[in-house]
């Protein structure tokens, strides 16, 4: 009886190990010495994982981390060096760019050579092929040769074979992210339409918020293991945050600026984040409360500016309160400062609050200092936007307008 009966993949304790040589004759000289010249690298270590059948599962990691060697394992097109894979149902792919097709033969043709290989009988290959070429949109280009293909042609023909062709599992690589906007949009509909259906999807990408879209669970590679598994949300928390620390460790300019001593007699001592000195989540239409501590040693005027900036640095908000409020501050005391935000309007993504204290001019700096992250984690209502922040909007339809409804 085989326990793992619910499971489309099960993978147990599996490794993938290259050898790496220094130079092309040292494999001969293995051959002739019987001795070793190569070093071992293992891009994957002992990693053990199930899909149930239905399930959504995103792969996370940083290049390099093994997301690409684990799914060609998944799909065949490499060996595990130890382990053992159990795959239940035909399996559709889209790995990297072009993998699987001849350059010198037409797309055509390369359809037809990927269909027999998945073992799709004669009269399924013609079947689906009407479907493939619709969903492709490449037009005369099909009996072109591939090679003449650009990089998103070449995604939009593999990605119509991969769904095209009725899988019951999905693999897809990061590959998807070449295509146009109009066929990201396409492609991730279908992809949705495949999750309602109860197909079973397994989705690397670089991208946390479609990971949250389309993934209950996710598991983060890291160095060829499994870093951490579980629910998508709290694994893609996990890993921008870590992103965010090993940015900051790797830009020593940034945090000498932070930490150096301050000559100007004034400090920000804390930023504190809705009553917290560390880390916050917050959701769409949550309040944001500011306490920002400073520290003046001197009688010479100063203002404060904050802002919200968004992980890739994009400024969200700014104020000065001298322009803003007219408020300036003077005189040797420590002075809080409380600004709420009111009902945030951000979407989902990782945030940081950055004070500023400059002179009443605001042309020197007296100090910056960031606050620890904020995350804003998805709101039901606004599950599916995609953007920097949730707008409210009607929608008017004609009355012979054919309405369907969940």
């Amino acid at each position: 009886m085989n326990i793992f009966q619910d499971k489309a993949i099960e993978v147990s304790s599996i490794s993938k190990v290259y050898r790496l040589y220094n130079k092309s004759s040292d494999r001969l000289r293995e051959v002739f010495y019987r001795k070793s010249f190569h070093q071992d690298f293992a891009s994957l270590n002992n990693i053990s994982l199930t899909v149930n059948k239905g399930e959504c599962v995103g792969i996370i990691g940083e290049n390099g981390a093994g997301k690409s060697t684990l799914l060609k394992i998944l799909t065949g097109t490499l060996t595990p060096s130890t382990g053992y894979i159990d795959i239940k149902g035909r399996i559709g792919a889209l790995l990297e760019l072009g993998i699987g097709f001849h350059p010198e033969l037409s797309g055509r043709k390369n359809y037809y050579l990927n269909a027999a290989l998945l073992g799709l009988s004669k009269k399924e290959i013609q079947d689906y092929e009407k479907e493939i070429l619709a969903f492709a949109e490449i037009g005369d280009f099909i009996d072109q040769p591939v090679r003449s293909y650009s990089s998103g042609m070449n995604v939009r023909l593999a990605f119509s074979i991969a769904t095209s062709i009725n899988p019951e599992i999905l693999i897809i690589d990061e590959a998807l992210s070449v295509g146009d906007q109009y066929f990201q949009k396409k492609s991730l509909d279908r992809m949705i339409a495949f999750k309602e259906a109860g197909k079973t999807i397994v989705f690397c990408s670089h991208s946390m918020y479609h990971v949250q879209l389309l993934c209950e669970r996710a598991i983060w590679l890291k160095n060829g293991k499994i870093e951490m598994s579980g629910v998508s949300k709290e694994v893609t928390a996990a890993y921008e945050n870590y992103q965010r620390q090993k940015e900051a460790a790797q830009n020593p300019v940034k945090k000498i600026k932070e930490t150096a001593a301050n000559p100007y007699n004034k400090q920000i001592k804390t930023i504190r984040l809705n009553n917290s000195p560390e880390s916050v989540q917050i959701k769409l239409d949550d309040d944001l409360n500011i306490a920002i501590e400073i520290e003046s040693l001197d009688d010479s005027p100063y203002v404060l500016a904050i802002s919200i900036i968004r992980n890739d640095n994009f400024v969200v908000h700014a104020i000065n309160l001298s322009k803003d409020r007219n408020i300036i501050f003077s005189g040797k005391a420590n002075h809080v400062v409380n600004i709420r935000y009111k009902n945030i309007p951000l979407l989902r993504g990782g945030f940081k609050v950055s004070a500023w204290l400059l002179d009443e001019n605001g042309m020197i700096v007296y100090q910056q200092k960031n606050s620890e992250p904020i995350t804003v984690l998805s709101h039901n209502k606004h599950q599916f936007e995609i953007g920097l922040i949730a707008m409210d909007y009607d929608v008017k339809l004609s009355s012979d307008a054919v309405i369907s409804s969940k």
